[in-house]
């Protein structure tokens, strides 16, 4: 009687337990349905390849198994993109899994970047590329590679070899990639292994200043600087400059949405940079609604030529500097060092 009492306990622990990873495993399924279903437009940023991939591999490294070789292959030092971080990281972490559950955790995979010129239409094995300069990034690995059929469906939702894939990893990272109006391509032969290439436009980044003029600009440590620019070219312009000088900039094209935001959370911001304001009456409604809500931070205003606007009348109320349009780093950051009193640059020896 206990023997039976015994052996029907332990069926029952059984059991559980496998209704306990059936359930894990679906809540997996659909966390990763929500991922591939979801359009997430976050805001996109110049994104320098190197570091994504830098950092990318840091995370892979704790993630594969021992087995694998991750190889870098060094690319060029300004390739940028632009983009939404995590989803760019997501797509190379993506592909790396796959790539490594092709080789049953034990290989080798490489990652190389390069910048492209397309000069004329191109057509890839999965997507159509237009002229212009692209930053591509390929991950190779020698594994067991892909068959003709397979290749034809490596990118349909939930389409998998693996009894235990969801077959949405590689799904995912198309509908990322399409998002960011970039291009795959995929090589592949059975025995040999599969050279999966991403296709992402190249962005122009801020004029590269001298290394002299780099070794005298004041740096920010981090601090968080929103900016306001009703045309999104050159407010992503700006960003960049601004993240390069070691700033956060947080940038909007419309008023209302950076009233919300310092209203939201008044001390997440540092400092406020108004670019290319309009003229008289609304620059005034748009600096006295700035400083109500977000009294402690300075305000500096970009204007084309002093012409625009009178200058003594902003500082008079509450402006406090003034630099030129467009911006330029030695500029934003010295009118940057003054409000926020960033230390000057040790002198070289």
């Amino acid at each position: 009687m206990e023997e039976s009492t015994f052996a029907s306990e332990k069926r029952n622990a059984t059991r559980l337990l496998q209704i306990r990873r059936a359930g894990e495993n679906a809540q997996d399924l659909i966390n990763q349905i929500l991922v591939f279903g979801r359009r997430d437009y976050a805001r996109h940023r110049a994104v320098n390849v190197r570091d994504l991939i830098t950092e990318t591999v840091s995370l892979l490294e704790a993630l594969l198994a021992p087995g694998l070789q991750l190889v870098i292959r060094d690319g060029p030092d300004l390739a940028t993109v632009r983009g939404a971080y995590a989803h760019l990281q997501q797509v190379i972490l993506n592909i790396c899994r796959n790539a490594a559950q092709a080789m049953d955790d034990v290989g080798r995979i490489e990652i190389e970047t390069d910048v492209i010129e397309i000069k004329t239409a191109r057509s890839l094995n999965h997507e159509k590329l237009t002229p212009g300069h692209y930053v591509r990034i390929a991950v190779i690995d020698n594994g067991r590679g892909m068959s003709k059929a397979t290749l034809s469906r490596v990118f349909e939702p939930f389409f998998t070899t693996r009894l235990a894939g969801s077959g949405l990893g590689l799904a995912t990272a198309r509908e990322i990639i399409r998002e960011h109006q970039g291009a795959m391509h995929i090589q592949s032969e059975p025995g040999v292994g599969t050279r999966f290439e991403t296709w992402l436009p190249s962005c122009s980044s801020p004029p590269p200043a001298s290394s002299e003029t780099l070794g005298t600009l004041p740096f920010g440590s981090g601090e968080t600087v929103l900016v306001i620019d009703e045309d999104i070219e050159r407010l992503l312009r700006d960003e960049e400059i601004l993240a390069a000088l070691g700033y956060e900039p947080v940038g909007f094209t419309h008023v209302a949405d950076a009233f919300a935001a310092c209203r939201a959370t008044p001390e997440r911001f540092d400092a406020i940079v108004v670019g290319h304001p309009e003229p008289a009456g609304p620059t005034w409604d748009l600096i006295a609604t700035l400083q109500a809500v977000a009294p402690r931070q300075p305000i500096i205003v970009a204007m084309a030529s002093s012409s625009d606007m009178d200058a003594d009348a902003l500082i008079n109320i509450g402006i406090s500097e003034i630099v030129g349009l467009p911006l330029t780093s030695s500029t934003i950051a010295s009118a940057l060092a003054r409000c926020l009193k960033v230390p000057a640059p040790a002198a070289r020896a």
